[in-house]
């Protein structure tokens, strides 16, 4: 019966994932941990099912389409208006996570090689969870959305020079190269790198879009993806060959693609094939993590989990605060950073595959790792909770400290400012834009609230009159003149301060007219039962809007288009 072995592991695997991501999502954890835990618990009794040799192969397809997509996902626009923090910010904070990293954790036991290996697969962090909850959280346009995002893609690009290095440096450790010719091999890869970034530039602007663009021309989709994979598969194949890894290969495959105008197309195409075989490489990391082992080391592992949050929250922290941000960017960004990313798996089997690393210390990655996701949820689902309550506790416990932050987040404001009778603008992002636009029109006075320092310089050159920042504060809305003003726009889409800045303008001035902002249903009810005057809905008016289009061109009775809509307005419980 060797012929139904391969079916028979697929539907354990399959089911075994199916549970777990449906027990993870019913607990409002990412579906990556119950695939790893459901791998976990059937991988007591692989061997006796043989699953575990069957979904080798499957795993490394899910591998390279893995990073196949990261790489087609990447794009250089992320980098124009924050590039200097997410490049450099990004750079540096990986440097020093594994130098940080370099000197603790041979206290723990880890030799030299292991702690640096150890330090650069913990210094990435997870692209996929920590932009799906920002995205949920409707938070990717925001200032810490925009460089948290740039911070992990930039992140997921260093992997190119940091896979060269690690396996290089693994080499020479395991002395396969010695003298100068281990300098040599690591300065050839390095100059692989740089060439490889250098041919990608090329390539994706000039020779592969334009195959893939005739590929497309034939308006058949399954061309399109037999073309992109057999792409990703070759170029993976080809750095295997010249004894680099297939995942490097696989990742440059995708970044190439990524510059095609194709490559939304070809992202669709590939996605549940993506999804499928990465569901399997995920089960089948579970195998490799031993109940008896986790648990036998589990002091060990929370320790290392204390460690890399610390240093990654410090690090990136400083860095922002540094580089001239408000402090809740850059809690909000460091906190969306201090999980474990998916590299560290793939890492962690290259390291082992190499027999550059052991299994004992994949398996402490792949704990690691599993611990951090699993934290990083609740953490960077309610971060604009913690960082006040981080800010309220270090205001009162440590005055010292809060008055160096302060001096960061405070750029010396126009005290001169004589207001009255006029209206503040929270946040001058899309939508504050267009109201200051209006407001200017009209000649209506109005002052302008943000923590986009940038933005804030930007605007004191052309004249506008700007404070710098945090709207949830109440000191920043007495600056702003709140008990003089006539009404108040809360223009930004951050839904977690919004009721306390409520509270706190109403606080300052009980007549004011408020006008808020709000993406979601549940919200419009509870901003109007705070004090609210207006909620708008930005998506529902879009499509109010596209609606009555769509009625002036089959109705021509604007009686019954203005009713229609009226009614559609009640029912949203807007009128």
């Amino acid at each position: 019966m060797t012929e139904f072995i391969f079916a028979k592991s697929l539907v354990f695997i399959l089911l075994a994932a199916f549970t777990g991501g449906f027990i993870a999502r019913s607990l409002k954890l990412p579906t990556l941990v119950g695939y790893l835990v459901s791998g976990m618990i059937i991988g007591s009794f692989a061997s006796k099912l043989e699953i575990a040799s069957v979904t080798k192969n499957i795993a490394e397809i899910g591998v390279v389409l893995l990073l196949f997509t990261i790489g087609l996902e990447f794009s250089m626009a992320k980098l124009k208006e924050f590039g200097e923090v997410i490049i450099f910010g990004s750079l540096i904070q990986i440097l020093l996570t594994i130098g940080i990293s370099m000197l603790l954790f041979p206290l723990l036991g880890f030799n030299f090689y292991e702690a640096l290996f150890l330090g650069a697969t913990f210094s990435l962090s997870s692209t996929a969870v920590s932009l799906k909850i920002l995205s949920d959280k409707g938070e990717l346009e925001t200032v810490h959305g925009e460089i948290s995002s740039g911070w992990l893609f930039m992140q997921d690009l260093y992997t190119l020079p940091l896979l060269i290095i690690l396996l290089t440096v693994g080499m020479l450790v395991k002395g396969e190269e010695s003298g100068f010719s281990s300098l040599f091999l690591l300065a050839k890869s390095l100059l692989f790198a740089f060439v490889s970034f250098t041919v990608i530039i090329y390539l994706g602007k000039r020779i592969v879009p334009y195959f893939i663009e005739k590929i497309a021309d034939c308006r058949s989709r399954e061309l399109v993806l037999i073309a992109a994979v057999f792409f990703c598969f070759s170029v993976s194949y080809l750095f295997e060959f010249f004894g680099l890894s297939y995942a490097l290969g696989a990742f440059v495959s995708g970044m190439i693609l990524s510059s095609s105008s194709s490559h939304h197309g070809i992202f669709a195409e590939v996605r549940p094939l993506r999804d499928l075989f990465g569901t399997i490489f995920f089960v089948s990391l579970g195998f490799v993590i031993s109940p008896v082992f986790l648990f036998t080391i589990l002091p060990k592992i929370i320790i290392l989990v204390i460690i890399i949050i610390s240093v990654k929250f410090i690090v990136s922290f400083l860095l922002i605060i540094l580089m001239g941000f408000h402090s809740k960017v850059a809690t909000l960004v460091s906190l969306s950073l201090i999980s474990i990313g998916e590299f560290a798996f793939i890492l962690g089997i290259l390291g082992v595959s190499l027999q550059i690393i052991s299994p004992e210390i994949q398996m402490i990655i792949l704990s690691s790792s599993f611990v951090t996701l699993t934290l990083s949820v609740p953490i960077i689902s309610y971060s604009d909770k913690f960082y006040y309550q981080i800010n309220y506790f270090i205001k009162k416990r440590i005055p010292i400290l809060a008055s160096w932050f302060s001096s960061f987040d405070k750029i010396p404001c126009a005290s001169e400012f004589i207001l009255h009778d006029h209206v503040v603008v929270l946040g001058h992002g899309r939508i504050g834009r267009y109201i200051c636009d209006v407001l200017v029109s009209t000649q209506i006075p109005y002052v302008v609230v943000d923590y986009n320092h940038k933005l804030v310089k930007h605007l004191r050159e052309r004249g506008v009159c700007v404070i710098y920042g945090d709207p949830a504060e109440i000191d920043v809305l007495e600056f702003a003149h709140m008990r003089t003003a006539k009404a108040v726009i809360l223009a930004y889409a951050d839904r977690h301060t919004q009721e306390t800045v409520v509270t706190n303008i109403l606080t300052l001035n009980s007549e004011i007219k408020i006008i808020c902002r709000a993406h979601f249903d549940e919200d419009q009810q509870k901003l109007k039962s705070l004090g609210a005057d207006t909620v708008v809905q930005p998506e529902f008016e879009a499509a109010i809007s596209m609606a009555e289009k769509l009625l002036n061109l089959l109705y021509k009775d604007s009686s019954k288009i203005e009713e229609k809509l009226r009614k559609l307005r009640n029912y949203q419980g807007l009128e």
